[in-house]
C-alpha cells in the first residue's frame, strides 16, 4: 500500500509537470522543450502504470508500458533534447533526431513483441527476470547512450562556460538538473533500487526535466516575478520594467571575439538620453517646402523623386510602410511630414547580429523571411528592414520603429519573431541591441520589393 501511496503521488506531480511543459512547447515551438515532453509523456505514464499495478497487479500490459515508458522513451528523447538545446551544428542535431527515432521505432516494437517470462504480481517487476536478452540489450543501449550524451553536454557546457561563454554559463544550472534527471531516470527504470526508490526516483526525475527546462526558455510579459532585463538599465528609455524580447544582448560565445585575459572596457556611460534617437532640430513647415520645392540641391540632393529619412537597407531589407500621403497633411508635402503626428509615441530598436563565418546566406533566408511575415501581419509596425554592413560581410543590422509601445508588445509577441529567434540563433555570434524613443523624423515611402536572395 505505501508503493502504491507513492506511486500515486509521483504521477500527479508527474501530470502536473507535463502538462505544463506541452503547453509551453506548444506556445514556444522549441525542439528540445517537444522532446522533453516526450520525455515526461513517458515517465508519466509509466508511474501511472505503477500505480495501478501496486494496487492491482502488474500484468504484461502495465509492464510493456512501464518498460517503454521509462527504460525507453524517457531517457532516449531526455538525450535528444539535451542535444538539440546544447549542440551548436545542425548536423549534430539532425544526427541526434534520426538515432532517437529510429531507435525508439525499432526497440518499441521489439518491447511490445517480445514475449514475457516468469509470473507477475503486485511487486514491481524486474526487467532482468521478465524480458529475454534482445529486449535487455536495447534497454541497456539506450541507457548508455543517454548517459553518454547527457554527460558529454554537461561536460562540453562546463567547458565552454569556464571560457566566458555566456550562454553556456546560463545553460549550466539547467543542463546539470537535467543530466541528474537521467541518472534518475536510468536508475530507477533498470531494476536497481527498490520499488519505493525506483518511484521516487521517477517523480523526481520528472521534477527536474521540469524545472530545467522552465529555466532554459524565454520570458514574456504575461509571466509573473520577472524583474526585467537588467542590461536596458544603461539606456533609460522606459524600457527596463518590460519583459525580454530574445533580442537581447548576448555573448555567444565571447571568447571568441576577445582573448581572455583581455582588459575590461569601461563601463557605459549613465546619460538618461543614451540609446535615444536624435536628429537635428526639425525645419519649420511652411521653411520645409520652400526649400523642397526651390530647386536647392542641399535641400534635394537626390531630385524630387528621392525618399528621404530611413530607406531600405544594403542587402535583404524590407520596409512596413507608412501611409505615403495620410488625410490632413500639408499639400505638397510628403507623407512622411504629414503623418509625423500619428508616431507621437513612436519607439523603436536596432540589433547588431555579429554572425559566424559562413552562416550569411543562412541568416539572410530567414531575416527576409521575417520581414516578408511582418509585411504581412503587422500593419502597426512602420519600418522594419534588415541591412547588410559594407565592408563587414558578417554584420547585419535590424532596423525597427513601431507606430507606439502597444505596437512593440505585439511584435515581441508574433509566432514569426519566435521562430526567426529560435532557428537563427546557431548562425549568430553576438547580439546587440538598443532600443530606440522617437524624436523629430521624416518618415519614409514605401520601400520596393524585396530584394531576391
Amino acid at each position: 500500500m505505501v508503493d502504491a501511496l507513492l506511486a500515486l503521488v509521483a504521477t500527479l506531480g508527474a501530470l502536473a509537470a507535463t502538462g505544463l511543459l506541452i503547453s509551453r512547447a506548444n506556445k514556444d515551438r522549441l525542439l528540445y522543450l517537444i522532446a522533453w515532453s516526450f520525455t515526461q509523456v513517458g515517465l508519466s505514464l509509466a508511474l501511472l502504470c505503477m500505480s495501478v499495478g501496486f494496487l492491482a497487479g502488474f500484468n504484461g500490459a502495465l509492464f510493456r508500458v512501464v518498460e517503454l515508458g521509462a527504460a525507453l522513451i524517457g531517457p532516449v528523447w531526455l538525450a535528444l533534447g539535451m542535444i538539440e538545446l546544447i549542440a551548436r551544428y545542425v548536423q549534430v542535431r539532425f544526427a541526434g533526431w534520426l538515432f532517437a527515432v529510429s531507435y525508439t521505432v525499432v526497440a518499441t516494437v521489439i518491447l511490445v513483441l517480445d514475449p514475457l517470462k516468469g509470473t507477475l504480481n503486485k511487486s514491481l517487476p524486474k526487467p532482468g527476470k521478465t524480458y529475454d536478452a534482445l529486449p535487455l540489450l536495447l534497454i541497456d543501449g539506450a541507457h548508455v547512450v543517454a548517459v553518454l550524451a547527457l554527460a558529454a553536454c554537461t561536460g562540453v557546457t562546463a567547458w565552454l562556460a569556464s571560457k566566458r561563454d555566456q550562454e553556456a554559463a546560463e545553460l549550466l544550472i539547467p543542463v546539470a538538473l537535467v543530466a541528474l534527471a537521467g541518472v534518475l531516470v536510468v536508475s530507477g527504470s533498470r531494476g536497481f533500487l527498490p520499488a519505493p526508490l525506483a518511484v521516487i526516483a521517477l517523480g523526481g526525475a520528472a521534477g527536474l526535466v521540469w524545472y530545467g527546462a522552465m529555466r532554459t526558455i524565454p520570458v514574456y510579459e504575461d509571466d509573473e516575478g520577472y524583474e526585467g532585463y537588467e542590461g536596458r538599465d544603461e539606456y533609460g528609455d522606459g524600457y527596463r520594467d518590460e519583459p525580454a524580447t530574445g533580442y537581447e544582448e548576448q555573448g555567444y560565445p565571447g571568447s571568441r571575439r576577445e582573448p581572455v585575459g583581455a582588459p575590461t572596457p569601461p563601463p557605459p556611460s549613465h546619460d538618461p538620453r543614451r540609446g535615444e534617437l536624435r536628429f537635428p532640430d526639425p525645419v519649420p513647415m511652411a521653411e520645409a517646402e520652400d526649400l523642397r520645392f526651390s530647386g536647392n540641391p542641399a535641400a534635394n540632393p537626390a531630385g524630387p523623386t528621392a525618399v528621404d529619412g530611413i530607406g531600405a537597407g544594403h542587402g535583404a531589407a524590407g520596409l512596413v510602410p507608412e501611409q505615403a500621403r495620410p488625410a490632413g497633411g500639408p499639400k505638397g508635402v510628403p507623407g512622411g511630414l504629414g503623418g509625423l503626428g500619428r508616431l507621437a509615441g513612436g519607439c523603436g530598436q536596432i540589433t547588431v547580429y555579429t554572425l559566424l563565418d559562413g552562416r550569411e546566406d543562412a541568416f539572410d533566408r530567414l531575416a527576409t523571411d521575417l520581414v516578408k511575415a511582418a509585411l504581412a501581419a503587422e500593419p502597426d509596425t512602420v519600418i522594419f528592414a534588415c541591412h547588410e554592413v559594407v565592408g563587414a560581410p558578417t554584420q547585419r543590422i535590424f532596423y525597427q520603429l513601431f507606430r507606439d509601445d502597444a505596437a512593440f508588445a505585439a511584435h515581441r509577441k508574433q509566432p514569426h519573431l519566435q521562430r526567426f529567434l529560435a532557428e537563427s540563433r546557431t548562425h549568430v555570434l553576438a547580439t546587440n541591441v538598443i532600443e530606440l524613443r522617437l524624436g523629430p523624423a521624416k518618415v519614409p515611402l514605401p520601400a520596393p520589393e524585396f530584394p531576391g536572395r
